[in-house]
């Protein structure tokens, strides 16, 4: 019999895998709070949790609610007609060459890379559209940057958070670490630590704090 349980899950490689998730309290509580949160004007997400407590798993859910494989969540964000899932998995490397990789811009210019994002946003409708980018394994990104040129880095995430949280953009950014943001800035100078903490503040920080039994 072939197995279809795993106890790491990836949302890049799983995408299309028949999930078998059961919602729990926890996972339902940051739904309901993205939700309430992004019609409240708040568009950028950093989920917080140990290691092995389900936040992939949770993401597989919650992106097969949003493109309605799988109604394993209920939410008003399932409502909008067109619904644009652009996931990415952590590696430790620079964000801003994965994004520019990924949209296809060869001299890894910012601006260019959120033309990109928002031609495909308009070309899904934009009132009746949503975008959700996501962002796995999103400390991975963050311990490269503490160590690889931080400010052109940590500058290019400021961007991308107040580009996501533009009241006239109907587009989500969540991320998931394992630690506090502020950890992964260990090592850095005082004017560096304070930049560090201005991104922190850009986002929505969400704790996921699955009980041992789950």
């Amino acid at each position: 019999m072939k197995a279809n349980f795993s106890t790491s899950a990836n949302i890049l490689r799983d995408s299309g895998r028949d999930l078998k998730y059961i919602s729990t309290p926890n996972a339902t509580r940051v739904v309901a709070q993205i939700t309430s949160d992004f019609f409240s004007g708040i568009h950028s997400f950093n989920i917080i949790g140990s290691y092995g407590t389900g936040k992939s798993s949770f993401l597989l859910a919650l992106e097969q609610s949003l493109v309605k494989e799988n109604k394993i969540f209920q939410s008003e964000l399932f409502a909008f007609k067109e619904i644009e899932p652009i996931k990415f998995v952590g590696a430790y490397g620079s964000l801003l060459k994965e994004f520019a990789d990924v949209f296809g811009v060869p001299d890894e210019n910012p601006k260019k890379i959120f033309s990109e994002i928002f031609n495909i946003y308009h070309d899904l409708g934009e009132e009746k559209s949503l975008m959700v980018i996501i962002i796995d394994e999103f400390g991975k990104f963050l311990e490269y940057a503490a160590k690889n040129n931080p400010e052109k880095e940590l500058y290019f995430i400021q961007e991308l958070a107040e580009f996501v949280n533009d009241p006239a953009h109907n587009i989500i950014l969540v991320t998931t670490v394992h630690q506090n943001f502020d950890a992964y800035s260990f090592g850095l100078s005082y004017a560096q630590r304070q930049e560090w903490s201005k991104v922190k503040g850009r986002f929505k920080e969400i704790t996921f704090n699955e009980p041992i039994e789950q």
